[in-house]
């Protein structure tokens, strides 16, 4: 780790450059002239000139990316991070976290996403069986949803079981809980994508009302679990969800999402628990490529910082299809930056996923969806393998 960061020191010199004429001089980096602007920045303003002071601003703010989030529960009770759900990396961060977590955060609870919280039985049985069942793991995962063939996010529950297994008898275990309501998105997939959904007569339809409502319920039930069980029983939660539902200073315009007015499940819980909650975001796809080439003159050391507080906080970054770019500190309250993009990894798939029960069950969902016909289970496993979890934009 020494030598990591000389070497980066290194790279930083010879990128700025220095002379020396007589006397040694000092080296005075460059102060980029955006910095005092409280003007939302484009990224493109951004130049390589800017780069040492960046560079020198996370050396001297920044920590290493798992120190990072365990002090961060010194401070806050919930600390909810999001992942981009194609990306291996964001689940291998959290699986090598939870050590750290149980020992030296406090954390007593792990909230995720990926399951309901009506399985929440079913799951509290995995994590704390006499041994680990990979095949009981398979068939939970295949119960939550038809394609979510990530080995990756169920292997969290492997890494639960491990910490719990390690514990010395009497002492208090790692829960995971699934936080959103059973929500029927293989209907909503079907509705959405063989009616005419941005036709006026549609949605003001009884069947669109119902399905658009359930939807809705979505943040609003993953807040109230987190409430439920972390909160409420003060503990340290983390909070593992995917990007959009962590935000606390930012949701969708009304107009991006059929003109409802839907608060994140982060927004949900900072309105009523303050300082309380804290949000953090790892690097995606959606975040500036400059940071990449800031990062580099640090060898990419993986770090994590407070982006409200940073140099950072004032560039846009692109949200999504139908909404405005907006300056990173709404979408982010901290940061975590895990490597280069180029270095991103997608999901490994399951393979053997779908079985023939889940074939006849949800066919009509798996030919709307991917949009070709299937004749088997194995097809439709095949298919999944190849096109399932989409290679990470680099």
């Amino acid at each position: 780790m020494v030598y990591r960061k000389c070497l980066a020191v290194l790279v930083v010199l010879l990128f700025v450059g220095f002379t020396v004429s007589g006397a040694e001089k000092d080296n005075e980096i460059h102060v980029p002239d955006w910095l005092d602007s409280d003007e939302p920045l484009v990224s493109s303003r951004v130049s390589q000139k800017d780069y040492p002071y960046l560079v020198q601003w996370i050396d001297r703010h920044a920590k290493p990316a798992q120190d990072y989030m365990i002090q961060l529960f010194d401070k806050y009770q919930v600390v909810i991070l999001s992942e981009e759900h194609n990306v291996k990396e964001h689940k291998d961060f959290v699986i090598d976290l939870i050590l750290r977590l149980y020992h030296e955060a406090g954390v007593r609870c792990i909230g995720w996403e990926f399951s309901p919280f009506a399985k929440n039985k079913g799951l509290e049985e995995l994590i704390n069986a006499p041994n680990y069942d990979e095949e009981a793991v398979l068939q939970f995962a295949r119960d939550c949803s038809p394609d979510w063939n990530s080995r990756e996010h169920w292997e969290i529950i492997r890494a639960v079981w491990n910490l719990n297994r390690s514990l010395k008898p009497g002492s208090g275990k790692m829960r995971l809980v699934g936080l959103p309501h059973d929500y029927d998105f293989v209907r909503e997939m079907i509705l959405a994508k063989t009616k005419p959904i941005n036709s006026p007569e549609f949605r003001d339809s009884p069947e669109f009302k119902e399905v658009l409502a359930d939807a809705m319920k979505y943040d609003t039930s993953m807040a109230q679990q987190v409430e439920k069980e972390i909160l409420q029983k003060g503990h340290k939660g983390l909070v593992f969800v995917g990007l959009g539902h962590d935000w606390t200073q930012y949701r969708y315009p009304p107009e991006a999402i059929f003109g409802v007015d839907n608060k994140p499940m982060g927004s949900l819980l900072k309105e009523k628990y303050g300082e309380q909650v804290f949000q953090v975001r790892a690097l995606c796809s959606a975040d500036p490529s400059f940071m990449d080439q800031v990062m580099k003159l640090r060898i990419h050391e993986w770090v994590g910082f407070n982006m409200q507080a940073s140099p950072f906080a004032n560039i846009l970054v692109p949200v999504g299809k139908g909404a405005p770019n907006v300056p990173w500190s709404r979408l982010a309250c901290g940061y975590l930056y895990l490597g280069p993009r180029a270095s991103f990894h997608r999901n490994t798939p399951i393979k053997g996923f779908v079985t023939e029960t889940m074939f006849r069950k949800y066919k009509q969902y798996y030919e709307v969806d991917y949009g070709r016909s299937f004749n088997s289970a194995e097809e439709v496993d095949e298919y999944l393998q190849q096109h399932r979890w989409p290679r990470p934009n680099r």
